[in-house]
C-alpha cells in the first residue's frame, strides 16, 4: 500500500509540470461577471401570517427594518411567511399556501421571477428559504451555493422566538450582493483550477479542494495588501495630530481625580501611550510600494493601526471624564443619556419582574441627575449611581444569563474602547450580546453533534428554488 502511495504521489507531481503552465494561460475570472446589479427602489415586502402567530409590534418591526434590505435588481418581492402546520415536510405547506392565496408568486415547476420567501412553521420547527429563477441565480440561493448559509443565519432568532430578527438575518445575508459575487468569484476560480489540474491528471476531487484552496488565499493576500494600504495611509496622515496633542492628554489623564480614574485606568494610558510612542517611524520600516512589499508589511501595519485606534479611543474617553469632572453641563448629559439608553435596553429586555423594577427606579434616578447636571454633588450621585447599576448587572448576569455555558469569557471594556466609563463596568448591551454568543456557540455544538441538512423536495414533483432545514 505505501509502495502505491509513492507510485501515485510522483505521477501527480509529473503532471502538475504541465498543470502549471496550463493555469498560468486559464481564463482569470473576472469579478465584474458575478457583479450584482441594485435598484433604487427597496422591494415590496409581504408578510403572511394566517395563524396570528405574529404580534403586531412584530410586524412593524420587520416592515420597519425591511428598509435597511440591500436592493439586488432581481427581487421585486420580499415574502415573509409564517405558518403553525406541523407538516412532515414544509417545502409543501409553503408551495400549497402560494397556490391557495398568492398564484401570482408561483408558476408550474417553478417560483415566480423576481420573488424571495422566507418563514418558518413554528409547530414543526422548521424554516425555509424559497427564490424565484432569476433572484435565485443572481443571489447564489441554490443548494451547495449560498442557501445553507442563509438557512442557517436565520436559526438563531427563531430559536429565541425572536420572528423579526430571524426574517431580517435571513433576507439580508440571502440580498447581499456582495457575498453573492465573492461566491461566484470563488466558484469560478476554484474551477478553473480544477480544470487546469483535471487536465494535468489529477483527480477532479483534489482539484475542486485545490481550486477552493489557492482561491481563498488570493483572496485573503488581495484583502492583506488592500488592508496594509489603508493602515499605511492611515498611520502617514493622521499620526503626527495625534502624537502633538499626547502631551495635554497626559495631564489630563493624570489630573482627573474623582472616582473615575482609579489606579486601573491611569495604567491602561500609560499601557496605551507607549505603544503609540513607539509608531513613530512605522511608515518608515514598513513598505507598500509594491504588492509584495504590502503583503510583508501587513501583520505590522495593522498592529500600528490598531495601536493608533487604541489611542484615538483613550483620547475620546479621557477628554469626556476630564469634562464631566470639571462641570461640563453637555458632557454630563451625554454620559447619563449613554447610561439611559442601556438601561432602558435591559428594561426592556430583562424578563424578570424584580429586576425589571429595580431597573426602572434607577432610571429615575438618571431622569433626576440629568435634570440637574449642575448639582454640587453631582459627580459623587453619579458614582454611587453607577456602583448600583453594576450591582444590578451582576444579578441580571446571574438570572437571566445563566441557561448556558460560558463558551467565551465576559470582557469588561478598557480605556480604549469606545464609550468607556468606569474601569469593571460592563454594559447591559456588552453582557448581552455575550449572552448571545454564548447561546449561539452552544446552538453550533448541538447542531454540529446532531447532525442537519437542507430539505429541497417537494411531494408533487415541483423544483421551485430554495429549501428548507430545521431550527
Amino acid at each position: 500500500m505505501k509502495d502505491w502511495a509513492v507510485v501515485l504521489g510522483a505521477t501527480a507531481l509529473l503532471a502538475v509540470g504541465g498543470g502549471v503552465a496550463s493555469f498560468a494561460t486559464a481564463d482569470v475570472p473576472d469579478a465584474a461577471e458575478f457583479a450584482v446589479s441594485t435598484q433604487t427602489d427597496a422591494a415590496n415586502l409581504v408578510i403572511s401570517d394566517p395563524q396570528d402567530i405574529v404580534s403586531a409590534d412584530d410586524e412593524a418591526l420587520m416592515q420597519r427594518d425591511a428598509e435597511r434590505l440591500p436592493h439586488p435588481d432581481t427581487v421585486q418581492t420580499v415574502h415573509y411567511i409564517y405558518l403553525s402546520e406541523g407538516r412532515d415536510n414544509v417545502n409543501d405547506s409553503v408551495e400549497n399556501f402560494l397556490r391557495d392565496n398568492f398564484p401570482d408568486e408561483i408558476g408550474n415547476d417553478t417560483f415566480a421571477d423576481g420573488v424571495l420567501i422566507l418563514g418558518a412553521d413554528m409547530e414543526s420547527r422548521n424554516h425555509f428559504v424559497f427564490a424565484g429563477g432569476d433572484v435565485a441565480d443572481q443571489l447564489k440561493l441554490r443548494k451547495g451555493q449560498r442557501l445553507e448559509s442563509v438557512l442557517e443565519e436565520m436559526k438563531p432568532g427563531l430559536r429565541d422566538n425572536n420572528l423579526p430578527a430571524a426574517v431580517f438575518a435571513g433576507a439580508n445575508l440571502a440580498m447581499d450582493g456582495e457575498k453573492a459575487e465573492q461566491w461566484g468569484v470563488n466558484d469560478a476560480e476554484g474551477g478553473r483550477v480544477g480544470r487546469t489540474v483535471a487536465g494535468a491528471g489529477i483527480p477532479a476531487g483534489a482539484s475542486l479542494l485545490g481550486g477552493t484552496i489557492v482561491a481563498e488565499r488570493r483572496r485573503k493576500r488581495r484583502k492583506a495588501i488592500n488592508q496594509a494600504r489603508e493602515d499605511h495611509a492611515l498611520l502617514a496622515t493622521e499620526y503626527t495630530g495625534l502624537s502633538q496633542r499626547l502631551d495635554e492628554l497626559d495631564v489630563r489623564a493624570n489630573s482627573v481625580s474623582s472616582a473615575f480614574a482609579n489606579a486601573e485606568m491611569r495604567d491602561e494610558w500609560v499601557e496605551v501611550r507607549d505603544r503609540f510612542l513607539a509608531l513613530h517611524d512605522v511608515t518608515q520600516r514598513n513598505s507598500v510600494a509594491t504588492d509584495e512589499q504590502a503583503y510583508d508589511s501587513a501583520k505590522n501595519l495593522r498592529e500600528a493601526a490598531q495601536t493608533f485606534e487604541d489611542a484615538g479611543h483613550a483620547e475620546d474617553n479621557i477628554n469626556r471624564l476630564f469634562e464631566v469632572e470639571r462641570g461640563d453641563g453637555p458632557a454630563r448629559r451625554n454620559l447619563l443619556t449613554d447610561i439611559r439608553e442601556d438601561i432602558v435596553r435591559a428594561r426592556y429586555e430583562v424578563k424578570d419582574e424584580t429586576l425589571r423594577g429595580d431597573l426602572a427606579r434607577l432610571q429615575e434616578r438618571v431622569d433626576a441627575l440629568d435634570a440637574a447636571p449642575g448639582t454640587p454633588d453631582f459627580l459623587d450621585r453619579f458614582v454611587r449611581l453607577l456602583s448600583d447599576y453594576r450591582l444590578l448587572l451582576d444579578e441580571v448576569k446571574r438570572r437571566e444569563f445563566s441557561d448556558v455555558k460560558e463558551y467565551k469569557e465576559l470582557e469588561r471594556p478598557t480605556l480604549t474602547d469606545p464609550g468607556y466609563v468606569y474601569s469593571g463596568y460592563v454594559p447591559y448591551v456588552a453582557m448581552s450580546s455575550w449572552h448571545h454568543d454564548n447561546v449561539q456557540a452552544a446552538q453550533d455544538a448541538e447542531s454540529s453533534s446532531s447532525g442537519g441538512g437542507v430539505n429541497t423536495g417537494f411531494s408533487s414533483g415541483f423544483s421551485g428554488a430554495g429549501g428548507s432545514s430545521s431550527f
